[in-house]
């Protein structure tokens, strides 16, 4: 989560969100970590300059809590407008299973350790234990509808103001209108076209030219220990897998039907 003095950034994993963040640091702050090459003095001493100026509410910006949810946002700040990222929920499932993130903690998804062919993991057994064995893990406890995906849970519970009622009944969103109801007024920049979203969003705020230079000629910035991947998203799925997840999925889809796609 950031919160800046015109809008809080809700961070959803795998959706954009490192790219945005480091935006919005440049932007708001005048400098953005890199990940590929050593921090320099100046900009650790612009660092130490920020969290002084925070201590005194002085910034515009607080960083905190990574990948805070709606529901986590400050009282304080709760007024402000809200901006999240959406992504493709085929190509969602083949980024986290990229990253691999679960290859190498595998101590935080059950039944992982144990499973005879971990960590050579086929994409389709990992799909069937993201929307299986793990769709609770942000729900301990909660008797998640089974019939849905893991990307529908992680969306409910980034962007719902009753995260935990809402999953056990998601068939009760028969409509847009009834979806608005639960979720947070929310704007969405789109994972495949971050540049010219997020500066559109920014020009309400930021003047033409330092957005432009800040934001659209931006290279892509991947999280630490991702690495850019060549293939198209489609090169993982059979027939049923895509079958699966555009039911799995389907209130991603009814909000966003340009996902509904098979390009």
């Amino acid at each position: 989560m950031v919160i800046t003095k015109d809008f809080v950034f809700i961070h959803m994993p795998k959706t954009g969100g490192t790219f945005v963040t480091e935006m919005l640091r440049k932007v708001y702050l005048g400098y953005r970590w890199r990940s590929d090459e050593s921090i320099p003095l100046k900009v650790k001493c612009r660092h130490l300059r920020d969290r002084f100026l925070r201590r005194l509410s002085l910034s515009p910006w607080v960083d905190r809590n990574k990948h805070g949810s709606c529901n986590d946002i400050p009282h304080k700040y709760k007024s402000l407008p809200i901006l999240g990222c959406i992504r493709n929920p085929f190509e969602w499932y083949v980024s986290s299973y990229e990253y691999q993130w679960w290859k190498r903690h595998p101590e935080e998804y059950p039944g992982l350790a144990d499973n005879p062919d971990f960590p050579n993991l086929s994409f389709g057994q990992f799909l069937q234990l993201q929307n299986k064995d793990w769709l609770t893990l942000f729900n301990p406890g909660v008797a998640v509808d089974p019939t849905i995906g893991r990307f529908t849970t992680l969306f409910i519970n980034f962007y719902f103001r009753r995260p935990n009622e809402i999953l056990q009944s998601v068939a009760n969103l028969e409509s847009k209108e009834r979806i608005a109801e639960e979720m947070y007024p929310v704007t969405f920049l789109h994972t495949e076209t971050l540049n010219p979203d997020l500066s559109k969003y920014l020009s309400q705020f930021v003047s033409n030219t330092r957005r432009r230079g800040l934001v659209e000629s931006e290279k892509p910035i991947l999280p630490a220990g991702a690495n850019r991947r060549k293939g198209h998203w489609r090169d993982y799925y059979d027939p049923d897998l895509i079958a699966e997840i555009r039911e799995r999925d389907r209130l991603i889809f009814s909000l966003f039907p340009a996902y509904d796609t098979e390009q």
